[in-house]
């Protein structure tokens, strides 16, 4: 499996069992032990018990005490997180189930740790600094560093764990999948303007550095104000120069020499953007999806990443100064990552859009949400820690005594410096910055003025910093924000150029758009084209209902603003019809399928079947067998689940990984299909017998399944067809599992057989 722990049994059918190390006869119960992708992990904490056991017994019976003092006690506390870690390991997804997101298990039990570390902290801080002076003595001292340390690794460990697990299982689906994709970033133009952005970058933002910190050591010794404002002027002058005359400037042989520098430069600096790269996938993958991007629910979302940065603002304040820098510098590079998340997502959508939504379009991410809201929560508590390192900065004296003038001294507290980055803050601002102009923010001359101002030239260059990081995050948040706005608004133009006015279905340039604006659109559209005074339509409206009573379809064409959906691609109307819950929208989608010709909707079951016939993503055929599910409990629906089309949809998934629940879930709908025997039949093929599933866990729940239709209504010659068919299964050595499955589905059924003719 994608992170190597799956059972050995799980991994392939009877044919590739010497393959996954496995034979195929029962194993015994120490056989089991070992393949269970746990026993690592219990057996590292019973190790770690054992060890924390006989410091414990040493220290009591021994007559040599070595935990006596406090400082001992805390060593030891923190030593125990090598006891926890393998327990919390425990939570890890399975990676049978992947590719329907990561579950809340270990994300809840390693944010609450974080809570109950900083909010303790904090508490202590606060309310317990009158117990003793020796409190705050033992706040400061190594032992008790070390304990909050060890807590925060084993908060973040267990989540970094089972995000590499989650990665590689995405990057293992990537490379498996049967469409070929194009390989943009292995060409070799690619690489070398990717090369030579990254050289450059690295040049502006180191010369911007070096500036700054000889601005600082001379800028009081030397005048060369002047001087750095000529060649500002002159390089802003040649900028425009060489951007107006590129043309004919680039004919030249001395440019075409400098060309040819150039490309080889470029090349030289492949591994600097090779690393860039490496470092911006880390962020992605690992980080945000410890912070909680992957989850679906939007609450899920917010919640984990709001615990976390909200847990290390406040650990970045409680720790003492130069500690409380490590969780502050943590928090900022959560809210990068999932900013970095969001332009990856904003990268597809263009890509997308530019490549026609074609399959063989290498996309990096699966477009599921678009995080800008989660982006600008992570944005948020930046604005918190950014004094908060401030503070810090200033009393660990890393950077020297007296960073900052406090007018307060020792009483300054976080609204103050929170104030004083809000003074920084107006001056950092684009459009807002007459503030400095202005001398808003300063204090007067011969005025008091309790307002914190920079003391050192180690505090200038925080200052700078701390603008650059508002400048950065406001500017590139709010190019983001244009460019998608105008993108949006393209692709409108798009759908709507070149089509036909007599031929209401005649598409334009482009016949569909990215998923975010067509949700958008599409609800815009539905709503205006509501007849008023018509009900509702609902889960049992019938096409021909919603063409007549409840929509008119003219208003798309009729009102400016509006994107007509009769012209839309038909597969994916036909794919919307099936993934969406809201009966308004797909009872419009189905108002359109009676006026458009050629276009007819399918039933979800056999959508469903197209998609795991096309090798559609896991989140699609999650999306659309919950809708199944759905409309199954709900009586007004008639679904039509055919086992020709289950057994379908189970043989094209039969190979793919992770999706555990999502194939138990089409084994269980099989149940309800008819005739009884010929179901009962399928589900032994599924067990092992004929184009078996690949996977332990599908063939056991096909086990089980024959067992349960055997005692439902039963009857002798039913039940003797099912204990038929589970004995021919076994015959066909389908697995330790399975057989294990079997053996025991058999007895039952025996007993049932014996009660029948009893």
């Amino acid at each position: 499996m994608a992170d190597g722990e799956a059972r050995a049994d799980d991994i392939l059918d009877a044919e590739n069992a010497e393959e996954a190390g496995t034979d195929t006869s029962a194993p015994g119960r120490w056989q089991s032990f070992r393949a269970w992708r746990q026993t690592p992990f219990v057996l590292w904490a019973l190790a770690a018990f054992a060890g924390l056991t006989a410091l414990v017994f040493w220290h009591t019976f021994s007559g040599q005490p070595v935990l006596q003092s406090s400082d001992a006690k805390l060593w030891f506390l923190s030593g125990t997180v090598v006891f926890w870690l393998p327990l919390i390991l425990l939570l890890r997804d399975s990676p049978d189930n992947f590719a329907h997101g990561p579950s809340l298990r270990l994300p809840t039990v390693c944010a609450g740790l974080l809570v109950c570390l900083s909010g303790g902290l904090a508490a202590v801080t606060e309310w317990g600094g009158g117990l003793s002076g020796a409190l705050h003595d033992q706040l400061q001292g190594a032992p008790f560093i070390a304990c909050v340390f060890a807590a925060l690794a084993l908060a973040f460990l267990p989540l970094a764990w089972n995000a590499v697990n989650l990665s590689r299982f995405q990057a293992a689906e990537r490379r498996k999948t049967d469409v070929p994709r194009a390989n943009i970033d292995g060409m070799s133009d690619s690489k070398d303007a990717e090369a030579m952005g990254a050289l450059v970058a690295t040049l502006v933002v180191g010369s911007i550095i070096v500036f700054a910190i000889c601005a600082g050591i001379f800028n009081e010794s030397v005048s060369f104000d002047n001087l750095i404002g000529i060649a500002i002027g002159f390089l802003v002058v040649g900028a425009f120069a060489v951007v107006v005359f590129m043309d004919p400037l680039s004919q030249l042989t001395p440019v075409r020499w400098l060309s040819r520098v150039f490309s080889f430069a470029a090349r030289g600096a492949r591994p600097l953007a090779a690393f860039y790269d490496a470092v911006d996938t880390f962020l992605v993958r690992i980080v945000a999806v410890m912070t909680g991007m992957e989850h679906r629910s939007v609450a899920a979302r917010y919640g984990i990443l709001g615990l976390i940065l909200i847990s290390l603002c406040l650990l970045g304040w409680y720790l003492p100064p130069k500690w409380g820098l490590i969780p502050c510098a943590l928090g900022i590079v959560a809210a990068v990552s999932v900013s970095r998340l969001w332009s990856w997502v904003e990268d597809d959508r263009a890509l997308a859009a530019l490549t026609d939504f074609k399959p063989t379009t290498p996309y990096r991410t699966s477009m599921r949400e678009d995080y800008r809201d989660e982006t600008l929560l992570g944005f948020l508590f930046v604005f918190f820690l950014i004094p908060i390192m401030m503070s810090n900065a200033h009393w660990s004296g890393l950077f020297g005594p007296d960073m900052f003038q406090l007018p307060k001294g020792k009483e300054t507290g976080f609204l103050d410096w929170f104030g004083y980055f809000g003074v920084t803050l107006i001056k950092a601002v684009p459009i807002v910055d007459w503030a400095e102009i202005y001398n808003f923010g300063q204090p007067r001359p011969g005025a008091g003025s309790d307002l914190i101002s920079m003391n050192t030239v180690a505090s200038q260059h925080a200052v700078f910093m701390a603008r650059s990081t508002v400048d950065l995050v406001l500017i590139a948040s709010l190019l983001q924000a244009i460019s998608i706005t105008g993108r949006n608004r393209q692709q409108k133009r798009l759908y709507k150029a070149g089509t036909d006015p007599a031929n209401k279905f005649r598409a334009g340039l482009i016949d569909r758009l990215d998923t975010f604006v067509e949700k958008a659109e599409l609800r815009r559209t539905m709503m205006a084209c509501l007849r008023p005074g018509a009900p509702w339509p609902e889960k049992h409206t019938t096409p021909e209902q919603a063409h007549k009573i409840h929509f008119n379809l003219n208003v798309q064409s009729t009102r400016p603003g509006l994107v007509d959906f009769r012209r839309y691609n038909a597969d994916r109307l036909g794919q919307m019809h099936g993934e969406y819950k809201d009966p308004v929208a797909r009872a419009f989608i189905a108002a359109i399928s009676v006026e458009r010709p050629g276009f007819s909707l399918v039933s979800r079951p056999t959508l469903l079947d197209q998609k795991a016939e096309a090798g559609a993503p896991e989140t699609e055929l999650y999306t659309l067998l919950t809708r199944i599910k759905s409309d199954l409990k709900d009586e007004g629906v008639n679904v039509d689940l055919s086992l020709p089309v289950m057994r379908s949809i189970l043989f094209h998934t039969s190979k793919r990984h992770g999706l555990q629940e999502f194939k138990e879930g089409i084994v269980e709908l099989m149940k309800q299909c008819e005739p009884k025997r010929d179901t009962i039949e399928s589900l032994a093929d599924i067990a092992g017998r004929s184009d078996p599933d690949n996977f332990q866990y599908t063939r056991v729940a096909a086990v089980r399944s024959i067992c349960a239709m055997a005692h439902q209504s039963p009857n002798t010659p039913d039940t003797q067809f099912a204990i038929s068919q589970l004995e021919d299964v076994s015959r066909h050595t389908p697995g330790s599992s399975t057989e294990r499955a079997i053996r025991e589905c058999l007895q039952e059924l025996r007993q049932l057989l014996e009660t029948l003719k009893s």
